[in-house]
């Protein structure tokens, strides 16, 4: 009667702790990036009553006589499988297609996340949501990731101006007409920049010479002139004589002199409207950040007040020996347990840790009808294990009356 007890009452505790964790998977049913967690029990030790024994030539064998004690947690898995994407079209939004995670930082302590819901704090720096630690990934240097470089923080200062690139080369294209009387001009004017982003119109002009396939060419600017003569085959091409080389002092402190090359390899000259004209120049004023967003794969591209869209940073993603040797700590993060093993971090869709999908969140994985059986079954074993405690009380309550008579 009291292993019968002690059987009741482990049965209690133990359907007490799943009926626990399946109360957690209904409330985060819709918490972003949760995972579901899965309570198995164990049966716990035996007392023999009678050996077994083996067979012999004068009789059969005996199986074991063994009573039970009732059962004990066995373990509270987390289930890691995928989690519906659901898009939100949110530019700091990302989610994981896959097994990875996101790496976060809070001081020098380093935590993991499935939860992409992100945002910019009063720094510029990307941050959790919810959370509020720091995402960790790399910086870009000229556009380009390097991912063997140490972990950091990304920080974007929104409004900030990003110095400009004084021009080197300006391209012409367009037609020259073959058969324009020597002497027709045709002439185009472009804005080009100094080292200290100011502008200066830079003028092309184009005149007919009076020999075959020829035009001369004259580029001013800021009352320097640099002159030449460019040159065509029977076939309209250009021949010889790009680019024409200008040097001019842009003042105001920028750097003096400054070289512009203006190239004519994509002008013809055909039998047809003259369009030459200076189509595009290399350099740029000085422009402001105005805003970023988080493309596939965790790609951070900044969005200039000028126009350009430029790569600033990426999202790191981690991958596990063991994700399941990971410890919770509230607030969707995760931490490394002593079961989680070597933490591989580097760039998503790469070493197995999954691809990123912008503008999108994971939703939890719980499956509420499977939840509610399961609660239900649960109920159900608490109910038995009561019972048992119940109908042990009684016969010991008997055993005691007799024991009075």
């Amino acid at each position: 009667m009291n292993r019968a007890l002690f059987a009741g009452l482990a049965g209690t505790i133990t359907n007490q702790t799943r009926l626990d964790t399946i109360g957690n998977n209904l409330a985060n049913s819709n918490t972003i990036g949760f995972k579901q967690s899965r309570a198995t029990f164990r049966d716990t030790f035996y007392q023999t009553l009678r050996g077994g024994s083996a067979s012999s030539a004068d009789s059969g064998g005996m199986n074991p006589i063994q009573v039970g004690s009732g059962n004990s947690l066995g373990s509270i898995q987390t289930i890691y499988a995928q989690g519906s994407l659901a898009s939100t079209g949110q530019p700091l939004d990302i989610a994981i297609e896959g097994s990875g995670m996101f790496v976060l930082r809070d001081g020098e302590s380093r935590y993991f996340t499935r939860d992409g819901s992100f945002s910019l704090d009063d720094a510029h720096t990307l941050v959790s949501a919810q959370s509020g630690m720091r995402v960790a990934g790399w910086m870009a240097t000229d556009g380009v990731i390097d991912p063997t470089q140490p972990l950091g923080d990304l920080q974007f200062p929104l409004g900030q101006l990003s110095s400009g690139d004084a021009t080197s080369q300006v391209t012409m294209s367009g037609n020259l007409r073959a058969d324009a009387a020597v002497g027709d001009e045709i002439v185009s004017a472009i804005e080009v920049y100094d080292s200290l982003s100011s502008a200066h119109q830079l003028t092309v002009t184009m005149t007919k010479n009076a020999a075959d396939n020829t035009y001369d060419v004259e580029v001013e600017c800021e009352g320097a002139t640099a002159t030449g003569q460019i040159t065509f085959d029977a076939l309209g091409v250009l021949a010889g004589g790009s680019p024409v080389s200008l040097s001019f002092d842009p003042g105001g402190g920028a750097t003096s002199p400054q070289a512009v090359a203006v190239d004519f390899s994509e002008v013809t000259q055909l039998a047809r409207d003259a369009d030459a004209i200076a189509r595009t120049q290399d350099g740029r004023p000085a422009a402001a950040l105005m805003d970023v967003s988080i493309q596939e794969n965790g790609v951070v591209q900044g969005n200039y007040s000028d126009g350009r869209q430029v790569t600033l940073g990426q999202v790191a993603l981690a991958a596990f020996s063991n994700i399941g040797g990971l410890e919770r700590n509230g607030n969707n993060v995760y931490s490394e347990g002593a079961a989680s093993g070597d933490v591989l971090i580097g760039l998503a869709d790469s070493g197995g840790r999954g691809k990123i999908v912008a503008q999108a969140l994971e939703l939890s994985n719980v499956d509420l009808t499977e939840a509610f059986v399961d609660m239900i079954s649960t109920q159900r074993a608490f109910q038995a294990s009561t019972r048992v405690i119940s109908a042990a009380d009684k016969l010991l309550e008997e055993v005691m009356r007799l024991a009075r008579s």
